[in-house]
This record gives structure tokens, sequence and C-alpha cells, in this order.
């Protein structure tokens, strides 16, 4: 028994040194799991977890299961043994079940299998999944080995809640709370990066700039709740326009900017246009008042285009877009890239 504990004590320290390298979610689960399908012997290890919005077990890591059974599996929630773990966060060892058990095919995973266990994976004190291992062949499950994977189910939980906290960080750091779309600052980082490659793959690029004209006496009549509810409504309609590779960007109270990858001059005007008619449209609807749009669109083809410095470019979309509203509200115009 001290030797045994010893080697559980060991297989920690090394998981926990590991761990501190890892930068993703999956990337702290196989340092885990590569740990301790040394340590447990088994058939099939795997880490399942319960997606809330439909009730559904997905596979998130697994040793000696395939690829293709990992992706399709899906499985909803059946017997009474696995609403034990995950409901009243039991830790389960069944040793010696046969095929024909009632509960087998809500456990059996792509193999069969004669002993198993199951440990909850708790975070946040509720049950977010359960670890499996089982075997044929092999001594049955004891209560050492259970605990033992009590253990790991708990660093298991324990890793997963620290990315969600990391997820959550960059998302609240990255995404403007009223519009839910980029801050300026994230959208400049992404932004610089798809000039770059489309100067190494010699593709257009375009900027759309949109100023919802009477933004400010919406607010002023409607009140800010509104007014961020509008945002957020301009938001979802600009990314049923584009595609998911194009980026939106909140530049100022009022403003969005978008860049649209792979357009000329005439496909980022045509986009342009057709995110003015869908707010014009759409969200005037919904909002029950008149929602003028102006904007500008800039397009980057040349390739002294893209060497561009930023404050530049800025600049040009802020000029260009008070000449178009000086011709009237509601209404997109073309300008070039400024010349160096």
């Amino acid at each position: 028994m001290p030797g045994e504990r010893k080697e559980i004590t060991e297989c920690l320290i090394a998981i926990a040194q590991e761990l501190g390298g890892t930068l993703t979610a999956e990337e702290a689960l196989h340092v885990i799991i590569e740990h301790m399908k040394v340590f447990f012997p088994h058939q099939s290890l795997a880490v399942l977890i319960l997606d809330d919005s439909t009730g559904i077990l997905n596979i998130k890591t697994a040793r000696e299961i395939s690829y293709s059974f990992v992706k399709q599996f899906n499985r909803s929630i059946g017997g009474t043994v696995v609403p034990r773990v995950l409901l009243k966060q039991e830790l389960v060892v069944i040793n010696d079940m046969k095929s024909g058990d009632p509960e087998y095919p809500c456990l059996k995973l792509e193999h069969d299998f004669t002993h198993l266990c199951l440990v909850p994976i708790i975070q946040n004190q509720r049950a977010i999944g359960y670890l499996h291992c089982d075997r044929t062949e092999g001594p049955p499950f004891t209560d050492e080995d259970a605990r033992g994977m009590l253990i790991i189910a708990y660093l298991v939980g324990q890793q997963m809640q620290r990315f969600d906290l990391l997820f959550l960080t960059r998302h609240l750091a990255l995404i403007d709370e009223a519009s839910k779309a980029l801050k300026y600052h994230a959208f400049v980082e992404q932004f610089r990066r798809e000039m770059v490659r489309a100067k190494t793959y010699h593709t257009p690029l375009g900027l759309i700039f949109l100023n919802l004209d009477d933004y400010s006496a919406f607010v002023a009549t409607s009140g800010i709740d509104a007014g961020h509810a509008l945002l957020e409504e301009v938001h979802h309609l600009i990314k049923g326009c584009i595609r998911s590779i194009d980026i939106i960007g909140r530049f100022s109270a009022n403003e969005f900017i978008v860049c649209v990858g792979g357009m000329n001059r005439a496909e980022t005007e045509a986009a342009a246009e057709h995110i003015r008619s869908e707010i014009k449209q759409r969200a005037a609807l919904s909002s029950g008042h008149s929602i003028n749009v102006s904007g500008v669109a800039m397009t980057f083809e040349q390739a002294e285009d893209f060497d561009l410095p930023l404050n530049k470019i800025i600049t040009a979309l802020g000029g260009g877009l008070i000449a178009a509203r000086t011709k009237g509200k509601h209404q997109i115009a073309s300008i070039p890239p400024p010349r160096k």
C-alpha cells in the first residue's frame, strides 16, 4: 500500500509540473490522460462532457478509442448509472458486468468491457461530465483505484474551469459589451494580420466604415438600454451580410468598421450597400424608429496599399465619411486608399 501511494504521488507531481505549460484545455486533458493511462490499466479511457444546451454527452478526449468513434459519438443520458454519476455526483465501480445487463448499452463506448469505473468531473459544485475507465482483462477495480481516479477527475475539473476563466477573461478583453462586436484594439490586431495575409497572397482587402446617423437622438428618446440593444442588433445584421472569415469591430459610440477579405472594389461596395439596406429595413422595423446609416468603402488592391500606416487609413475613412454625410444621410461612398 505505501508503495502504491508513492506511485500516485509521483504521478500527480509529474502531471502538475506539465500542466503549468499547457495553453489550452485540450492540451491539459492530454497531459492528464497520458499520465493516467500508464497508472491505470485500461481498455478504454475517456473524458465525457455533458452539453448543457442539448443534454448530450460528447467525448472530449480518449485513449484506445478510434478517432471516428469519438467524432461520431453523442449520447443522451440513459439508464440509472450515468444519472447517478452526473446528478448525484456518485463514484460508481462495476465489476464483472455482463453484456446482457440492461445498463450495458448506456455505459459501453467502442469496446466491450467487463469492469468499469465512472467518476464525476466537478466544476463549480456541479458535475459537467465524467471520467470513464473500463477493461476486460486484468483485475477488477478496487476502492483504491476509484480514489485515485477521483483525484484525476478533480484535476480535470480544475483545468477545465481554469481555461473557462481564461476564455472569459480574453472574451471580456476583446468583445464590446454593448454591441458584441470586437473592441477597436482587438479589431486593429486582426486587421493588421489580414493586411499581411493579403499582401503575401496578392489578394484584395476591403474596409467598410459605418455610422449610425441618428444614434444619439435614438438614445435620448429611447434610453441607453434600447441604444445598446440597437447596437447589438446592428452587429447581428452586419454578421448576416458577410462571411464568417470577415471581421467586425465597434469603432466608437455609433460607428462600426468591417474588414472583408478577398473582395475587390466593386464587391466591397456591394457588400457595404447590402449592409446599409439590411440595417435600414430590419433595424428600423424592430426599433420602431428610422435608422439611417452613412458609410464609406475602401479597397486595398495595389502592393503599396498594404504598407500604409493605420493612422492614415483611419484618417482617410473619417474624412470620407464626413464628405459622404455632407451629401445626405444614408449613403455609401467609395474612396481610394490614401497615398503616402
